[in-house]
């Protein structure tokens, strides 16, 4: 028979063997999790480049501007989202000192609506700057096919994070 010191240091190696499987599961996982989003990130830049060369026909001095036109508005969109985040904590803090009244309410959803409409705008004025790169002959490609393709890569983002 297993005396109690036994049978109390194989309980603790089990416990110990369970206990770092379970950190290295996690570990596993979050960092696949991380991998998976900047992969999606890449493979979204990659998509549209390869679209603009293959289907409405840029050349390579295009792709260099439009990969220019991205990065930079990628960062202003970035800041644009690290500035929502912030005034929307400010905007429930006033929420809440307020008790939720109807005018305070009001007030914040005109601010939030604002800044939809200026997240908008920036994307439309991006649009509007990768169709001037198009020459005259691809300005009828990219009007009828660049929503196409926006459109199918919003359906795969949602069908991907139902899949998650």
């Amino acid at each position: 028979m297993i005396n109690k010191e036994n049978k109390s240091k194989w309980l603790l190696l089990i416990i110990g063997i369970l206990l770092i499987t379970n950190i290295a599961l996690l570990a596993f996982v979050f960092l696949k999790k991380d991998r998976r989003t900047h992969e999606k990130h890449t493979d979204r830049k990659a998509m549209i480049s390869a679209f603009l060369k293959n289907e409405i026909g840029f050349n390579t001095v295009q792709l260099h501007q439009y990969d220019s036109l991205s990065s930079s508005h990628k960062e202003k969109v970035k800041k644009m989202f690290e500035n929502l985040r912030s005034s929307k904590d400010k905007q429930f803090k006033q929420l809440a000192s307020a008790n939720f009244s109807d005018s305070v309410i009001e007030t914040v959803a005109s601010l939030s609506a604002g800044s939809q409409k200026t997240m908008e705008l920036q994307m439309f004025s991006h649009l509007r700057n990768v169709r001037m790169l198009c020459t005259a002959e691809q300005l009828p490609k990219f009007d009828s096919l660049f929503v196409k393709v926006l459109n199918r890569r919003n359906r795969d983002g949602k069908n991907e994070e139902k899949k998650n």
